[in-house]
């Protein structure tokens, strides 16, 4: 791939043999969606497709895209997602589905559309879980998601499933209510359907109910019941939490006779408040940490994380 003078990149070649020009025209004689990753952006002249089939000059930022064949194709950004974004370079190092919308034979260059590809599995999602929903069985079933963002300010979940954009509320991101979630644009993750809002075309989604529930053990234990943790937590203000099972935190304290623990510390607990699940389908309870049954860590220097 050459660079010219000004940093931005000559376009490549889409197809380099007549079996890959013969795979493409396939692809495009089927209308078959096909999967690419986003190589790089680049602003390049280039035919457009008009609705009565002519074809005019523009130019634009285009996305380019290797596909799964070895070869090349070339997005228009406008034409890559069913909405548009101000900024495509996010993209980089994204998977996606294409169709094929044009094969320019004397410029050997591939044109794809995002966007029909995203419409149609758009379309089909939605057949899917209407479907689901007249069985009852929505519940039953599990989705893989693209993480896409987080709200700024409920700190709720975008997520990607199907090509539909959906919603997930900050406490149905795990059963472990904490103060922040860890997130990474672009990771998938398995989700359930929770809520459907027709009118709206809106999808809420849960990973949390995809996780293995720790309230079915933790509903058994009384007071008093011993069970081993995690010190997940110490704060002056808040004060201790323990991780329990499935990265359960719950409130912690301690017997006067331990040392003050720290975040690593493992712990044998004795259950101090009962641990129910609320109306809003939280669970809560609180434990006593009892004993250090590997020895306490040690307060290290700050910088010694470097040698551990």
């Amino acid at each position: 791939m050459a660079i010219q003078g000004n940093g931005t990149l000559t376009k490549v070649e889409s197809w380099n043999s007549t079996e890959q020009f013969n795979e493409l025209t396939a692809w495009h004689r089927n209308n078959e969606m096909i999967t690419g990753v986003v190589r790089s952006i680049l602003e390049k002249p280039y035919r457009a497709v008009e609705n009565d089939n002519t074809t005019k000059s523009a130019n634009a930022e285009l996305l380019v895209i290797a596909l799964q064949n070895g070869t090349t194709g070339y997005c228009v950004a406008e034409n890559f997602l069913a909405r548009e974004f101000k900024n495509y370079k996010q993209f980089v190092g994204r998977k996606a589905d294409f169709f094929i919308e044009a094969i320019h034979i004397d410029e050997n260059m591939l044109i794809l559309n995002g966007k029909k590809a995203q419409e149609q599995k758009i379309s089909q999602f939605w057949d899917t879980i209407t479907e689901f929903e007249q069985l009852r069985a929505l519940a039953e079933h599990t989705f893989k998601g693209i993480v896409t963002g987080q709200h700024t300010t409920n700190r709720g979940i975008f997520v990607n499933v199907e090509g539909q954009d959906c919603f997930m509320p900050r406490v149905e991101w795990s059963w472990n209510e904490r103060d922040a979630i860890s997130i990474s644009e672009g990771e998938t993750i398995d989700v359930k359907i929770i809520r459907i809002d027709h009118e709206k075309q809106r999808i809420f989604v849960s990973r949390r109910q995809t996780l293995p529930d720790p309230y079915k053990f933790l509903e058994r234990l009384d007071v008093g019941d011993s069970i081993a943790g995690k010190v997940s937590r110490v704060d002056p203000k808040h004060g201790i939490f323990v991780t329990l099972e499935s990265g359960l935190d719950v409130k912690a304290s301690k017997v006067k006779a331990l040392e003050e623990p720290v975040i690593g510390d493992m712990v044998n607990c004795r259950i101090g408040q009962k641990i129910v699940r609320t109306d809003d389908g939280r669970i809560k309870g609180r434990v006593v940490i009892v004993k250090y049954p590997n020895g306490k860590r040690k307060v290290k220097d700050l910088g010694q994380f470097l040698f551990e």
